[in-house]
């Protein structure tokens, strides 16, 4: 199997890091505008190789040309983030060209690999890369609201002190402010939030305050880091585990929505071929009339390409 990864800033590079210890590809493959940085970025990780614990990998710096038998490819490449930013839509305008160029340098090598897009905004930037030209919109997803679920049941399970793998949740709509934790369909170990409350004595939780949290501890990150790559580089990862596995799994991405001119995240039935289907569940009216913001909001961050 082999991994192609576009960008090797600090997304991309904690990518390959954690990537070498799955024991999913034999071949990966990086790109970068930067091919000193590339270069430098491969030549580190193979000298990890020389460690018992890091698996021997043919880890090599290339072009688009190398991408033409690749199986995954994940795009980070981004303009630059400033950590003072209030909304990763300000990415915007930078990104769509860096976008449309990266899918037109695919297609005129392959049309094989499912692709990954992690540049934000991703849902307007998924939006945009099936657009961009006739490569198959079933493989080209990103990571949506993967990272705000995984946040959503680490708060939940914070407030409960339990372990954050009982808590069953998740969160659809915008990677970023316009997310929707779907509270409607919570449960811990099989429990109702109230049933688990009753039968624990835990105090009740304040649902609007851990909705808040959502998105403020990804700006937390931020400020205090610089940057964020550690937690999203561990959600790319399951994603790409369960594509190369057929796993079948369920995962609140962002794609094409068949109702809308537009990419947004919802419950989605991936395998190793892509975009398997998409679950447009029932909502209560609140998560609703949130979920229907968080498109005219994705909606009008993808019509920044028509003001350029």
């Amino acid at each position: 199997m082999k991994l192609g990864i576009i960008g090797v800033g600090k997304v991309g590079s904690q990518l390959l890091t954690d990537v070498q210890y799955t024991n999913l590809f034999s071949q990966i493959v990086v790109i970068d505008s930067n091919r000193e940085r590339a270069y430098g970025e491969v030549l580190d990780h193979r000298h990890a190789q020389g460690l018992k614990s890091t698996n021997h990998i043919d880890i090599v710096s290339g072009d688009y040309d190398d991408l033409k038998d690749a199986d995954v490819v994940v795009v980070t490449a981004s303009v630059p983030m400033d950590a003072e930013i209030s909304d990763r839509t300000t990415l915007t305008k930078g990104n769509i060209a860096i976008v449309e160029n990266i899918m037109n340098r695919i297609y005129q090598v392959t049309t094989q690999p499912l692709i990954i897009f992690i540049s934000n905004p991703v849902d307007a930037m998924t939006y945009i890369a099936t657009q961009t030209n006739d490569y198959p919109n079933k493989k080209i997803m990103g990571t949506g609201t993967l990272l705000e679920s995984a946040r959503f049941r680490t708060l939940i399970a914070d407030h409960y002190d339990i372990d954050p793998k009982n808590v069953e949740g998740f969160v659809i709509g915008e990677h970023g402010k316009n997310a929707v934790p779907v509270w409607s369909k919570v449960t811990i170990s099989g429990m109702t939030l109230d049933e688990f409350e009753q039968l624990s004595d835990q105090p009740s939780i304040d649902k609007t305050t851990i909705s808040q949290q959502i998105v403020k501890v990804a700006f937390d990150v931020l400020k205090s880091k610089g940057w964020t790559n550690t937690a999203i580089s561990k959600t790319t990862i399951e994603l790409i585990k369960s594509l190369v596995l057929n796993e079948k799994s369920i995962l609140p991405i962002t794609s094409l929505y068949a109702h809308q001119q537009v990419a947004i995240s919802l419950p989605t039935r991936i395998s190793s071929q892509g975009i398997e289907h998409v679950f447009d569940i029932s909502l209560d009216d609140n998560e609703r009339q949130q979920f229907e913001a968080a498109q005219s909001y994705i909606k009008a961050t993808i019509d920044i390409k028509n003001q350029r």
